[in-house]
């Protein structure tokens, strides 16, 4: 009797491109931060984190990595 292959869960969790509102600037957040992200230039928060997926506050999602 074969055994069944089990499949290895790939993680939910993705890394953002992001443009800030304010500025323009580029900036990579994680999806699910624990801390909030900042923008590089102004200083604006991006990223709220909620204790699980964080949201996104002023910034546009432009793509996501990986």
């Amino acid at each position: 009797m074969k055994k069944k292959k089990t499949l290895i869960p790939s993680p939910k969790s993705k890394f953002y491109k992001v443009i800030c509102k304010s500025c323009g600037a580029e900036n990579i957040v994680f999806s699910h931060a624990t801390f909030s992200a900042r923008c590089k230039i102004c200083g604006v928060q991006l990223v709220e984190p909620t204790g699980g997926k964080a949201k996104v506050v002023n910034a546009e999602i432009v793509a996501e990595l990986g």
